[in-house]
This record gives C-alpha cells, structure tokens and sequence, in this order.
C-alpha cells in the first residue's frame, strides 16, 4: 500500500472503537506535499462529521493553522499561548511564537513613544508604530522591546527615487515573490509580495518599504 493508503487504514483502525477522543502525533509527516493537503481535509472533515474531539501534534505551521480550531504553542514542555489560529498568528504573545507560527522579522529596540493603544520603536531598522499583544505587559519609554512584523505586511513600492534600501535576492514562486532587502541602516528583512506585477532584481534599487501600525506587533525584549 502507498503512505496515504497506510494513513488511512491507521486512521480507520482508530475510528472503528469509536473514541472520543483522537489522538494524531504528526500523521502526515511521511507523505509527499499533495497527499498532506488531501489527507489534512480528509481528517478534518471525519473529526467533525463524527463530532470528535482531536488533539493533533505537528510542528508543520501550515498544517496547524489549516486544521485547528484551537492551538496550544509549547516550548520545551511550556505552554507559551492558546487561541484560534488567526488570534496566534495575528496576536502572538511572545517572540518564540512570533517566530514559530509562519515567518516574521524580529527586530529589537526601545520604546520611544507610547499614543493610547501604539507604541513606536525605535529599531536598527528605523522607527515601528504597532500593537501590543501580551496581555501581562505595559511598556514604558526607555523600556526595551522587540518589533514582529510578517514579510507579507511590508509593501515593496517601485518609487524610481530615493531608495530605502537595496534587494539582496529575489525568490520568484508565481503567486509569490519574496525579497531579502537590506534597509540603509544595514539591516536585512524578508518581505513577501502577492500577486507581483512588477519583479525587482538583486542590487536593485529605487523602492520604498511600507508597512501599516496594525500589522506590526510590539513585544517584550
């Protein structure tokens, strides 16, 4: 039998006692990328349609945030946050679990301002306005801290201009491009743009980078 076949003849095996409770430690991790997304939906839709309560172990991001309806992030045995997948991508409380769920740059420095629910950061990278999300921290200016912005957030913008910076490498994946840029303080991001309709090239640059207070989250040092 092929892998998927096994998984799921596994997954029968554990069906057919008919449990409350099913227990999947990284069943997906043998397979090829195809049958992962097939077999995530196919679980998926048996734990629901037979009203089961499914603790499933991964430390594949995507595959936690495509299956869950609540997420527990652990570091060494420390449950560091629980919520939905979009509360932890979105509000991590930490800098592991920033950097954990998905891709984020991190970015150290220390608050400069505080302007009701924004803080700024100054960065080796420039100034940051953004959210805090720990809910057992309030800031203080002079106070060190750490800024978590995705790359999807940052807006590469072709200006012709001043530049910000200049492209180190450029990853062209079709739906997605994705630029190491290093900033003119000397500080190197990732940023990921969706959709490209214009591709800049390695030593380019001419550009500006811009990202929204919403979308980038303030986080104790």
């Amino acid at each position: 039998m092929s892998g998927g076949q096994q998984q799921r003849v596994s997954l029968a095996r554990a069906l057919v006692v008919r449990p409350k409770c099913l227990l999947l430690d990284e069943p997906l991790s043998n397979l090829d990328a195809q049958l992962r997304l097939e077999m995530r939906s196919e679980i998926r839709r048996i734990v629901k349609e037979n009203d089961l309560t499914g603790v499933y172990v991964t430390h594949d991001q995507a595959e936690a945030l495509s299956m869950a309806d609540r997420m527990a992030v652990m570091d060494n045995g420390h449950v560091e946050q629980i919520g939905t997948p979009q509360e932890i991508y979105r509000n991590p409380a930490t800098s592991y679990v920033a950097a954990f769920i998905g891709e984020t740059n991190l970015l150290k420095g220390t608050v400069v301002g505080i302007k009701g629910m924004l803080v700024t950061v100054d960065t080796d990278a420039g100034e940051f306005e953004g959210r805090v999300t720990a809910k057992n921290w309030s800031p203080k200016t002079g106070e060190r801290a750490i800024v978590s912005v995705r790359p999807e957030a940052i807006r590469v913008e072709k200006t012709g201009g001043d530049s910000q910076g200049h492209i180190l490498e450029t990853t062209y994946l079709g739906d997605v491009i994705q630029y190491r840029v290093e900033t003119v303080h000397g500080v190197v991001v990732n940023a990921s743009q969706l959709n490209p309709r214009v591709l800049l090239r390695p030593g380019e640059r001419g550009f500006t980078l811009d990202v929204r207070s919403e979308d980038v989250v303030v986080l104790r040092d």
